[in-house]
């Protein structure tokens, strides 16, 4: 089997999930009306759905890729392709890949759409388009280091279902993994004396250290593992 059919099988398997992709389509739905609303008069006991709402979209953001990764574990999915001669790295970088892309996909349907609609919403088509790109031109470096986070995020997930198998301790593996990382990152910083002083360029670089770490580590535990 060609790494391209496995690839479309992916795809075709994510789009056709109607209950995630309904999901989405109910959090897009929610924070559009929660966007709208907080532009209003509200009072304490509107914000509290409001907030269950914007939790709850969070929550989905971490537990959807969770979901997509380790569906081949718990299908025994993964053991057949790997008999039928895809390789585990070739099959381990597309199905990183598809999850990534899907991903990335309920982020911008969840936050980035809902946000782009109330913005449009509040201040009109052509202001709104003047305000997202003077937040991309002055913001790159922000920008920039809030995708690396999340991709680093993202690679340490991907990372912790392969050591987990998937199973339900996943996400102990991941925030154990996560904090790991985070305190050597400030320790080094620290020792180094710029741990207040970093840059948006040298955050990024510490998270794409992060991603081919969790790669290479995701790579040799798949390597040995007895699917």
């Amino acid at each position: 089997m060609s790494l391209w059919n496995v690839f479309r099988m992916e795809l075709f398997k994510n789009l056709h999930d109607r209950t995630n992709l309904l999901i989405m389509l109910v959090f897009m739905v929610a924070n559009i009306l929660g966007g709208l609303l907080l532009s209003s008069n509200l009072t304490f006991m509107s914000l509290l759905p409001l907030g269950f709402m914007a939790s709850g979209s969070m929550i989905f953001l971490f537990i959807y890729p969770y979901q997509m990764a380790r569906t081949d574990y718990r299908n025994k999915v993964m053991s057949l392709l790997i008999a039928s001669g895809v390789s585990r790295v070739q099959y381990y970088f597309v199905k990183i890949g598809a999850t990534l892309l899907f991903s990335f996909l309920s982020v911008l349907l969840v936050i980035m759409i809902p946000l782009f609609v109330v913005v449009v919403a509040m201040e009109g088509i052509s202001d709104a388009l003047k305000y997202f790109n003077i937040v991309l031109e002055i913001d790159a470096g922000t920008f920039g280091a809030i995708f690396f986070t999340w991709l680093s995020a993202f690679s340490i997930l991907m990372t912790s279902v392969i050591i987990s198998r998937g199973r339900g301790f996943t996400v102990f593996v991941f925030l154990g993994i996560y904090f790991f990382t985070n305190q050597i990152a400030a320790f080094i910083n620290s020792d180094s004396g710029i741990l207040w002083n970093l840059n948006f360029m040298e955050m990024i670089i510490q998270h794409i250290i992060i991603i081919v770490l969790m790669g290479f580590i995701g790579i040799l535990i798949l390597r040995k593992q007895d699917l």
